[in-house]
């Protein structure tokens, strides 16, 4: 008689098998009608089950920080309030649940670097597989937003150098993105290419970046570089990939990218007191602001008010000068972009949202609201409910620690939760695109994989979720 031991093993290898399978059916045939039974076509049917607990499961993750701040002040009446023993009751079961963020002796994430570039591998092909032959036989250009980007990319090869850039600042898209229509410009007049080829394939550039900024955001403001690694190949298959690709959203996506990286100098400055760091969190955010205005406006309220947490919960005042000059610089550069340069600035932005998209009867309409943003908008890409579901285990243990990591996780995503209420659907996916959901999927894979009894079956574990990753981003770039 087989073990149980044996037996997990077994059902994990065929797991895997399924998921392997599935994505070689992918790579090999793409078109399999549903008729078609195959094994992509049963994981599909899977996760179409699988997507009305999207948007319960989204609510979890931005709100949790409210029920353990609700458990705390309920903890105060001590344990005869029956209200605190309900909570406390649910409290104890999610921290049961596996999550872990040590990266360390993980099988299959032994060399951080290996994973890295495997992470940095995967997102370049995916970003290809939309444009193969077979695929998209035209070449038309993949992304809701692309044409546009072609069009003035386009513009500013019609012009002189100078020119061209004082387009991309004062008139493609009212100069509020400069900064990400200067790559691909810069693309094409390296390669000789016409603005249509070095835009439809921005995300060679753009996704191998996100992948390597988490993977920063991570070694710079936590330590460990084998987490690091596991939330950049994470990020790889992530819809902060396969939604900028449907979307087109290169200015959204990019300084996505740049904000990762603006965070993690952010924690290591607040750890060092370099003023090298400091230099580069100031420099990042400026980029950033010149990269999508929107971005900023969160990154800067989110850096900022970090730094004043910070300034209370340890008594150091001497951060208060540095948040000042932090804020004073970024006010003085939106300055500079909106009256000098004559760009659509954050302050503008932030106005323009405030006035026109924040309202009460957005928040009569909440749930409706939420169910749109995973079932009307980019063809159900945000509704993977497998990641969220893993995010949201990794969201309640995060709110209770007191490392400065998690606490800017914790605030990110608390920041994230005030006004989604109070908007429409499409800015809740907006919201929800600038969530860090590969980074806190990771926590509960790491937890997961723990649960396997040897190397072997941790491995297989790992190798489960990151094939199920992998099969539907893949599934998800065939659909653009």
């Amino acid at each position: 008689m087989r073990s149980p031991r044996t037996i997990v093993t077994g059902i994990l290898v065929i797991l895997v098998g399924i998921e392997a399978v599935s994505l070689i059916e992918q790579i090999l045939a793409p078109d399999v009608t549903a008729r078609e039974f195959s094994m992509q076509v049963v994981l599909s049917t899977i996760y179409q089950f699988l997507v009305p607990l999207s948007p319960v499961l989204i609510l979890l993750i931005i709100y949790f920080w409210v029920g353990r701040l609700i458990l705390r002040l309920l903890s105060r009446n001590g344990l005869s309030n029956s209200i605190y023993i309900r909570f406390h009751s649910i409290s104890r079961f999610l921290e049961r649940l596996p999550v872990s963020w040590d990266g360390q002796n993980v099988p299959l994430l032994g060399s951080p670097l290996a994973v890295l570039l495997v992470g940095m591998a995967s997102a370049c092909i995916l970003a290809i597989m939309a444009y193969r032959p077979d695929v998209n036989p035209a070449g038309i250009p993949v992304g809701a937003d692309t044409s546009a980007y072609i069009f003035w990319v386009n513009q500013m090869l019609q012009k002189s150098i100078p020119d061209g850039l004082v387009y991309a600042f004062r008139q493609a898209s009212n100069g509020d993105r400069p900064l990400s229509l200067i790559i691909p410009y810069v693309m094409s007049g390296i390669f000789g290419v016409q603005s249509d080829a070095t835009v439809k394939f921005y995300p060679l550039f753009l996704g191998p970046l996100l992948v390597v900024s988490t993977f920063l955001f991570v070694s710079l403001g936590f330590g460990d570089k084998h987490t690091a690694g596991l939330v950049g190949l994470m990020t790889a298959f992530s819809f902060q990939l396969t939604v900028g690709m449907w979307a087109g959203y290169y200015a959204n996506w990019l300084a996505l990218a740049e904000s990762f990286l603006l965070m993690g100098f952010l924690l290591r400055w607040i750890s060092l007191r370099s003023k090298r760091d400091f230099i580069c969190t100031v420099s990042l955010s400026i980029v950033v602001l010149f990269t999508h205005p929107w971005t900023w406006d969160f990154m800067l309220l989110l850096s900022t008010s970090f730094m004043i947490e910070r300034i209370v919960a340890t008594h150091d005042f001497k951060l208060m000068r540095a948040a000042i000059l932090f804020v004073a610089i970024g006010i003085a550069a939106d300055s500079v972009k909106s009256f000098v340069v004559g760009g659509y600035g954050g302050g503008r932005a932030a106005v323009d949202i405030a006035t026109t998209s924040i309202g009460l009867p957005q928040l009569v309409a909440f749930w409706p609201n939420v169910v749109a943003t995973f079932v009307q908008y980019y063809s159900m890409l945000l509704a993977d409910s497998v990641i969220l579901g893993l995010a949201a285990i990794a969201m309640w243990r995060f709110s209770a620690s007191d490392h400065d990591f998690a606490r800017l996780v914790v605030l990110w995503v608390a920041m994230a939760s005030l006004p989604f209420p109070f908007l429409g659907s499409l800015l809740q996916s907006r919201i929800i695109y600038l969530l860090p959901i590969p980074l806190l999927s990771t926590g509960a894979v790491l937890g997961l994989q723990r649960l396997g009894q040897g190397r072997t079956q941790q491995a297989l574990i790992l190798l489960v979720i990151l094939l199920f990753s992998a099969n539907h981003a893949l599934s998800s770039m065939f659909q653009l």
